[in-house]
């Protein structure tokens, strides 16, 4: 009899989707791996590898006697939203989103959803899927790219990395500490973090798609209106943690901007609007695998549960309309009756093609969106904000 593919417990370090880059690029260098295997830890770790160093220096620079400098950097928001903001909440996204997709991914298993056959498949897809997420070379790689992209920016466009008074020596000439710090180490750090949450998406996606591609016993019926694939919208909600991320990101940019007067009439709209579809696209796209079987599901209980509806109704129409009524109607059981059955039909007519519901959507959008409102406050008149606010909502 085949082995079984092994399923790991979903606490501990080798969870599904909670690895990735750049959680084990310390295991390149044969040191443990994870260095904290707290995530509150390695958000600390990853605001004193990517902020802090960059304040300390800057004060080193202002005790040698550029005190200039001092106001570049306070009112540089953009580096403190990526670095104090950003990075740590996609640290954390590691147990708060990564944990859930790997929960949700296991309840196809045992959900009835699947034959046992199938749940072997998916049981394997499961363990391919983690293998490639904790794969070493996976850290190689994203360790490569973003210092290749790095050194593309010191090549080609060298003026972006020193862009801040901070960021450069006096006669600005070069970088000063603080700037090769950023260079080297923040911008990577970043870069690392957001490549690795492109590759954890990629295996989710992938294993979706593998389990689309399965056998799946759908019910047009269901009450979730997605053939009892209800439950894939979860993923969606945990995703609010990386779009409050990546939107502390654009808002950062957002404050920069406008506090330097180089907004244009649509940039609000661009970079709020574009940070929103970006992170709605990461998290619903990789549920549109499941478009084809639900489509299929419904045009098959469409037609099975709409000749049912029409044999119950030709039954109710003989029973009261073709006949003497002599009857209560307070006590018999036959309108309750067709009104459960209709609704289970309604069920199967309403049926969704992408698994996911209004409420996940909204609490992802309004997550993204969150940071633009200290953001705005930062960089604008607060009267100015209010009323942007008010012309939100009213």
């Amino acid at each position: 009899m085949a082995e079984q593919p092994s399923i790991l417990p979903v606490s501990g370090v080798d969870s599904i989707f909670e690895g990735g880059p750049p959680r084990r690029l310390t295991a390149l260098l044969r040191l443990p791996s994870p260095v904290a295997p707290n995530a509150g830890m390695r958000a600390m770790l990853t605001i004193g590898l990517g902020w802090i160093p960059l304040a300390v220096l800057v004060a080193i620079d202002i005790v040698l006697g550029r005190a200039g400098i001092l106001y570049s950097f306070v009112e540089d928001i953009g580096v403190h939203a990526r670095y104090a903001v950003a990075a740590p909440l996609l640290v954390l996204g590691h147990v708060v989103c990564a944990r859930r997709l790997g929960l949700i991914a296991r309840h196809f298993q045992g959900s009835g959803l699947l034959s046992e056959e199938d749940e072997a498949r998916a049981a394997q897809a499961l363990d391919a899927a983690r293998r490639r997420v904790h794969s070493l070379w996976a850290e190689a790689v994203v360790l490569i790219t973003v210092y290749a992209q790095v050194a593309t920016l010191f090549l080609t466009e060298p003026a972006i990395l020193g862009q801040a008074r901070w960021q450069v020596v006096a006669d600005g000439a070069g970088l000063s500490p603080a700037g090769w710090w950023h260079a080297l180490v923040s911008i990577p750090l970043l870069l690392a973090l957001l490549l690795g949450w492109l590759w954890r998406i990629a295996n989710w996606a992938w294993f979706l798609r593998t389990v689309a591609r399965l056998d799946l016993r759908l019910i047009a019926a269901h009450p979730d209106r997605s053939g009892g694939l209800g439950f894939l919208a979860q993923s969606v909600r945990a995703f609010s943690i990386v779009g409050a991320g990546l939107g502390a990101m654009v808002a950062g940019r957002l404050a920069y901007v406008h506090r330097h007067d180089l907004a244009v009439p649509f940039t609000d709209a661009m970079l709020m609007g574009g940070v929103t579809v970006l992170i709605a696209a990461l998290a619903v796209g990789p549920l549109l695998f499941f478009t084809r079987p639900l489509m299929k599901a419904w045009r098959q209980g469409a037609l099975q549960y709409g000749a049912l509806a029409t044999d119950m109704g030709i039954q109710f129409e003989r029973s009261w309309f073709r006949g003497p009524r002599d009857r209560s109607m307070l006590s018999e059981p036959d309108f309750s009756a067709t009104t459960d059955l209709y609704q289970v039909v309604s069920n199967a007519y309403e049926m969704q093609f992408v698994p996911v519901d209004v409420r996940s959507l909204l609490m992802l959008a309004g997550a993204t969106l969150l940071p633009f409102v200290p953001a705005m406050f930062l960089s604008m008149p607060a009267d100015v904000v209010i009323d942007e606010l008010k012309a939100l909502l009213f």
